[in-house]
């Protein structure tokens, strides 16, 4: 979508409240048995991760310009009359995750000194026009830094209304909630005492899944009370969580010297920041943390779902012994993990396919899996493994290795 003018599409509050409405309809059209039925709370913390808006976060890390020669509009100083003069247009696009309504909004706090750019594929994207008399004096990056300082103050007048409406949400869907199974009761009691078999609606749901924690996508419905639940975590948000992490190379590669002297728990903050940038505030209770010596981890009722470790390269021993970690996590099924190896020799390859054979000798190692498709430009692969406890139940491991810079090694 291209717009000239950020901030000043539409009322952020007019924006806000047809979500409100979109809460009450969703309600509305809930099968009555259902919400009788349900767990409210966990009801209400499902409506609450799939309406829930949070302010989009930018990547700053990735900002990227392009260039392209071109006439600018330019007028006379003398006659006032507008010229078309040889120049150049610099576009810089900005990264950023989370809802793009929000940059086209105007919230109830505002600078009449809107920023000027389009929305275009989840970046930013500010042109600057330059004439050729203009480049040599133009500091391009206090402009870009000038656009992005703007930017960020308009979200910062977001931050105050969409804190109000998040903390609302569950407030309006409990008033109709409350309303709906009010109604319901009155006539279920007209109904209590006469001779007549009702009939009723069998089509409840019986399966449970964690709310998908990614973009806003379909978020799964709470299951009704009493009926066991096992956290699985679907293979799609995995090879997505595997794709975000990848990206991290890209990054490395860009910045060589910036990570050359980091230690584990530094590198390990780079990917926590990543995977916030698209999970943060989409699940309920946290997301991402560090805990103990588990790095990264998804969790679902106080249960790990996704564990990643973040381990330099130290040989076969310690590779094997950080699987040995993962092993002692496990303990449900489907439950998918990855290791991320930092590399910090000149034989990448050869360590890379030194870490695909030495796995195969772990003694709950099952298989490759044929059929996973790596990120593009990565070391990865994919392996299916026994649980210690238990050899009927199988999980994956997902191993990405990134050749890190050694400035330090002649």
């Amino acid at each position: 979508m291209g717009h000239n003018l950020l901030f000043r599409n539409f009322e952020l509050d007019g924006y806000l409240n047809q979500q409100k409405r979109n809460i009450i309809y969703k309600i509305q059209n809930e099968d009555k048995q259902y919400l009788a039925n349900v767990n409210i709370e966990e009801y209400l913390e499902y409506i609450q991760a799939t309406y829930e808006i949070n302010l989009p976060i930018i990547d700053e890390n990735n900002i990227s310009i392009e260039k392209q020669e071109c006439k600018v509009e330019r007028y006379d100083h003398f006659d006032a009359i507008l010229r078309h003069v040889d120049g150049v247009a610099i576009k810089i696009y900005i990264p950023f995750y989370g809802d793009s309504n929000i940059f086209l909004a105007r919230a109830n706090t505002y600078s009449s000194m809107a920023p000027i750019g389009e929305i275009i594929n989840n970046n930013i994207v500010i042109t600057i026009g330059l004439s050729m008399s203009e480049i040599e004096e133009y500091k391009l990056e206090q402009g870009i830094n000038d656009n992005l300082n703007n930017i960020k103050k308009h979200l910062e007048y977001a931050q105050k209304d969409l804190e109000n409406y998040n903390k609302s949400i569950k407030s309006i869907a409990k008033t109709e909630i409350d309303y709906i199974l009010d109604n319901y009761n009155k006539v279920n009691k007209l109904l209590e005492n006469i001779p007549y078999k009702i009939r009723r609606n069998e089509c409840i749901p019986t399966t449970f899944k964690i709310p998908n924690v990614v973009k806003k996508v379909e978020i799964k419905k709470p299951n009704l009370k009493n009926i066991v639940q096992e956290p699985e975590l679907d293979s799609q948000e995995y090879d997505n969580i595997i794709q975000i992490c990848s990206d991290m190379a890209t990054v490395i590669e860009r910045s060589p010297k910036s990570f050359a002297t980091m230690k584990e728990e530094d590198l390990r903050t780079h990917f926590l920041v990543q995977l916030n940038g698209h999970y943060q505030g989409q699940a309920t209770g946290e997301t991402f943390n560090s805990n103990g010596k588990t790095d990264i981890l998804i969790r679902s009722n106080n249960q790990n779902v996704f564990i990643a470790e973040c381990k330099f390269w130290h040989g076969v021993k310690a590779f094997l012994s950080t699987i040995d970690q993962l092993l002692g996590y496990v303990t449900y099924r489907d439950t998918k993990t990855a290791i991320f190896v930092f590399v910090k020799n000149q034989d990448f390859t050869s360590t890379f396919e030194n870490m695909k054979i030495s796995i195969q000798n772990h003694p709950n190692f099952i298989k490759f899996d044929a059929s996973y498709k790596s990120p593009k430009n990565t070391s990865t692969f994919r392996c299916q493994f026994m649980n210690f406890n238990d050899t009927n139940k199988h999980f994956y491991i997902t191993v990405m290795a990134f050749c890190m810079p050694n400035f330090d090694k002649k």
